[in-house]
């Protein structure tokens, strides 16, 4: 997969979560039935982008002292001294841009909204898929993945943004939608 596709899929996925929310706000779409579907092909690009390939060979990619990154902000602290503006945007941003929609879709889904709970889902993601990549990593004996905490930071931002269009969303809705009493329930 060519990095024009993800890159292209996640910006239609933005779109689509986007028009999905305002329809249900508006009352144009009532089931909850269309997100959770929204859910699944996101998780799906999701684990697509993060976990896979996974490659086996571990003369391709031998186990190296950079393959384990535990030091917070060292990546992004080397990326913004040596790297090009496109490897900037693609490995920051990207992983900020990425995230976003799970923190607008895990309102929708955790029963108790309590800030709390959006703390745990805010830190089990990003730490759930750094971990799948050290498993896979240790047990192919191949690190063709740097498993990195400042993919963490960076996913946890990127679900605090989402959140945060969640809760301002409601009211964007309803000032150029109209006023509705749905808007007033997200």
């Amino acid at each position: 997969m060519t990095l024009e596709i993800p890159v292209a899929f996640f910006a239609g996925i933005i779109a689509l979560i986007f028009w999905i929310i305002i329809s249900c706000v508006t009352k144009q779409i009532r089931s909850k039935k269309i997100l959770i579907s929204l859910f699944i092909l996101y998780m799906t690009v999701v684990v697509s982008i993060t976990i896979f390939p996974i490659i086996i060979d571990s003369d391709l990619m031998p186990i190296n002292d950079s393959s384990i990154i535990l030091v917070p902000f060292s990546t992004i602290t080397n990326l913004l001294e040596n790297a090009t503006l496109w490897t900037i945007v693609l490995q920051i941003i990207g992983n900020i841009i990425m995230t976003i929609p799970y923190g607008i879709f895990i309102p929708f889904m955790v029963k108790k909204k309590r800030w709390y709970n959006y703390l745990v889902y805010t830190l089990i993601f990003p730490l759930a898929i750094e971990l799948t990549q050290l498993i896979i990593c240790v047990s192919t004996n191949s690190f063709y993945r740097t498993v990195d905490i400042d993919d963490v930071i960076l996913n946890s931002i990127g679900i605090i943004i989402g959140y945060g269009i969640y809760k301002i969303l409601p009211k964007f809705v309803k000032e150029y939608f109209g006023n509705n009493r749905t808007a007033e329930k997200l």
